[in-house]
């Protein structure tokens, strides 16, 4: 990364200022250093004087932090090679769903093995509401497979 650090006087014409001096400490960078991609300015305006005022000190340790986070949460690959290319156990969960979705319910259907995203799509299009403890598939559901459909009541879904 690289960039340049910024230290600023503010509110100089506060009587108190002798004795309480106020600053705006700065760093506007830019990274990786060699074929950049991403830039920011990070500007902490009133830093505590006694822990460190100067760009370097309060803002450069800001930037590496966001830098960092960035980069080690971007993707490697700019492009997605045979982005059309079928995924079999994908296409297969569509097409449960997709059947499910279609049929007419008065009944709760077992949606144990279920992805959540597509149990809270099809509860909710039956009217009920839906609450998720945790993440994933579908391992136990509140409303029993084949109990009678009451529009408005609540599945709680353990993923």
């Amino acid at each position: 990364m690289a960039g340049k650090t910024g230290t600023a006087q503010v509110e100089y014409w506060m009587k108190d200022w002798n004795s309480n001096k106020r600053y705006a400490s700065s760093f506007a960078g830019y990274f990786p250093a060699k074929n950049p991609r991403y830039s920011c300015i990070v500007i902490i305006h009133k830093p505590q004087v006694d822990k460190g005022y100067y760009g370097a000190d309060v803002a450069g340790p800001v930037f590496k932090r966001i830098a960092q986070k960035v980069v080690t949460d971007s993707p490697i690959k700019d492009s997605i090679e045979n982005i059309n290319a079928l995924d079999i156990s994908v296409e297969k969960d569509f097409e449960k769903y997709f059947a499910m979705a279609q049929k007419s319910y008065t009944k709760m259907p077992n949606l144990k093995g279920m992805p959540a995203m597509d149990a809270i799509t099809l509860l909710e299009d039956l009217g009920l509401k839906v609450l998720v403890k945790g993440n994933g598939k579908v391992v136990s559901q509140s409303l029993s497979s084949g109990e009678k459909i009451i529009k408005g009541k609540t599945v709680v879904l353990q993923l």
